[in-house]
């Protein structure tokens, strides 16, 4: 662990960021897969994982899952994203294929809605990112009036980059899901390629670095800023690397925050840390998310303000009426989800039903809408209606389950729970996390059916294909078990990491003791951590 020297706090990190000369940003920002996890992206840690129960799987071994994975010579290290990769797909094209599927229900998040009013108003101009999602690029679409930044996914195109380009500048390091040059194997990701590591170097020289959502597990990336570091001139604003609170530090991260003008920062998440630095920046909301209709309006009157030749042509011309008659006649109307969202926060709740079942109806394939519309009716208590919606809804069979057991529909959620877990065509290994938290879900049913010993065979898989290795899964199973030390002990071993003080109310597994004095203890204390 780095000393508390080199630890700085958040609030010192956005001084430092807001404080600048002429406009000038200080640092350059370096993204990482924890970036883009609220907008729906796959961290790297999420597909180890799964890597791991894989190839737990296939070697058909007879030892729990936790014992086989301490044996292996890749566990735990810096390199295990890199070669498990190459251990399961074994061609660019297919790894490419793979990323493709993790990236592909990405949607920017707040988080990027702050970094794009970031680049709008020069508190950075420059993000570095190992990221292959493109998330950015589409926020700055999205959520800013006009930005466009310079993107260089090749290392050719990373060669032509100015440092004092007036643009926002995206580069990114192992390229970009839509082309073929994507780098995730240990040879791939051995070293940066020259123009890469030049132009590295060269913003090294004008800012300091912040590190947002990313381990430092590759090789690289962190022998370049090792490099870099060397020479007084390079960094000289510092490196501040920031670390969800709590998150384990990888080997090659511990070595680099013995160098001098490298500072650890502990925050809650990429979101959240983005949302304090845009009230200390004091920025208001950019425009396409204050006034949308504004900017509909902006964008009419592009295509009605054209050459006169133009508005003659007769098909021209008569789309050109039917905008302004469109513009002069109807009022903005409100997407159904929006709306009925608007509803539900001014507390019109049946209206909200109302609407949401309008907008599901309108599109039913909307997994958000759905998700969205199934809260709904939880928090209205319609569990009737619930049980009805969800069976058939887009949702994914864990939220369907963990919906109905929420609303305490727990025959449902037992007869759902089975015909997933006995289905032989999933694509995941029966040792996944998926599968697990269903199984612990249908054992929360089942306990509350007073059907123990179908809850304990539940409990004993759990224990027995390793899944119990997951600290949260630990505290549930311990839970159900009434083993109350041992749940608290997974329970202190989790927070701040993959357990929230919320989620303790929430998760059902830990109904037993909402009323345990020292279960509430244990909140209070969570909250204020």
């Amino acid at each position: 662990m780095p000393l508390s020297s080199n630890a700085k706090t958040a609030q010192h990190l956005m001084h430092l960021i807001v404080t600048r000369n002429a406009n000038v940003p200080n640092f350059a920002l370096f993204l990482g897969s924890g970036a883009s996890v609220t907008s729906g992206v796959r961290t790297a840690e999420d597909m180890i994982e799964e890597w791991r129960r894989l190839l737990f799987k296939r070697s058909s071994s007879t030892i729990p899952y936790d014992t086989w994975l301490t044996a292996q010579s890749w566990s735990h290290s810096d390199d295990e994203y890199s070669l498990l990769f190459e251990e399961i797909y074994d061609q660019p094209p297919q790894r490419r294929a793979y990323i493709e599927e993790v990236v592909k229900d990405g949607h920017p998040s707040w988080g990027y809605v702050y970094l794009t009013n970031f680049l709008a108003n020069r508190i950075f101009d420059v993000v570095f990112t190992t990221n292959f999602d493109d998330l950015l690029n589409e926020a700055c679409y999205l959520y800013s009036d006009g930005l466009r930044p310079i993107v260089a996914a090749h290392d050719s195109a990373i060669q032509g980059i100015r440092v004092t380009s007036g643009r926002p500048k995206l580069i990114k390091l192992h390229g970009d899901f839509l082309y073929d040059n994507i780098k995730n194997t240990l040879a791939e990701l051995e070293t940066l390629e020259a123009n890469t590591k030049k132009k590295l170097g060269q913003f090294a020289q004008e800012y300091g670095l912040i590190v947002l959502g990313y381990s430092g597990r590759d090789r690289s990336v962190m022998d370049t800023l090792e490099l870099l570091l060397r020479d007084e001139d390079n960094y000289r604003q510092g490196v501040y690397w920031c670390q969800r609170r709590g998150a384990e530090v990888s080997g090659r991260l511990e070595s680099l925050l013995r160098k001098d003008r490298v500072y650890l920062v502990e925050i809650d998440g990429f979101d959240e840390f983005a949302a304090d630095l845009h009230a200390e920046a004091d920025l208001s909301l950019p425009r396409p998310i204050s006034r949308p209709f504004d900017m509909a309006r902006d964008r009419a009157r592009l295509f009605v303000d054209v050459r006169p030749q133009l508005k003659e042509h007769s098909i021209i011309g008569k789309d050109i009426r039917r905008l302004l008659m469109g513009l002069n006649t109807h009022r903005p109307v409100l997407p159904l989800s929006v709306e009925a969202a608007t509803l539900a926060a001014k507390g019109e709740v049946e209206k909200a039903l109302i609407v949401w079942d309008q907008a599901y109806e309108e599109d039913p394939h909307d997994i958000g809408i759905a998700g969205s519309y199934a809260e709904a009716l939880l928090a209205a208590g319609k569990h009737e209606k619930l049980a009805q919606f969800v069976p058939d809804s887009p949702l994914s069979d864990g939220q369907k389950i963990y919906l109905l057991l929420r609303a305490e529909e727990n025959e449902l959620v037992v007869d759902l729970a089975s015909e997933v877990l006995n289905m032989t065509s999933k694509s995941h290994s029966d040792a996944s996390l998926d599968k697990a938290y269903i199984r612990i879900n249908r054992a929360i049913a089942l306990k509350r059916l007073d059907r123990i010993e179908e809850m304990e065979r539940d409990l004993e898989t759990l224990d027995q294909d390793g899944s119990t290795a997951d600290i949260d899964l630990r505290a549930g199973v311990a839970a159900l078990r009434g083993n109350k030390e041992e749940m608290f002990i997974a329970i202190e071993q989790a927070l701040g990491k993959s357990l929230s003080s919320h989620q303790l109310v929430e998760f059902p597994v830990f109904e037993d003791y909402k009323d345990d004095p020292e279960f509430r203890r244990l909140i209070e204390r969570a909250m204020l951590e």
